[in-house]
């Protein structure tokens, strides 16, 4: 009877593991091509939080830089990540690097 039981749970647990499931899980800041679009050189920290929202991250260190950082994972590792890296100067947008769109991604400003 003892080993009825201990094969019955055993076949349970062999069943029940291969029906296991992970969410696709996805962090961080979506944003959409025509709101980086609008984001140009010389707009205000400001009025890039009000076209592209708060970043992810915020550099304590360095307040002049901004990432917007999105990852995609599916079944527990990570499948995509992608980046939108601002730079500052004197409150004013000079630069944009990244991935997140990379066909519009690379604007720069010249300091005058």
């Amino acid at each position: 009877m003892k080993s009825i039981t201990i094969i019955i749970a055993l076949i349970f647990i062999l069943f029940s593991s291969a029906c296991m499931y992970k969410t696709p899980v996805q962090q961080g800041n979506v944003l959409v091509q025509e709101d980086v679009d609008e984001v140009k050189p010389g707009m205000s920290k400001r009025q890039v939080a009000l076209t592209l929202g708060t970043p992810a991250i915020a550099d304590p260190f360095n307040q002049d830089r901004w990432d917007y950082i999105n990852t995609f994972k599916y079944k527990g590792e990570i499948d995509k990540v992608k980046r939108l890296t601002l730079y500052f100067h004197d409150d004013k947008l000079i630069k944009t690097e990244g991935n997140y769109f990379p066909e519009k991604n690379s604007t720069t400003i010249e300091d005058k």
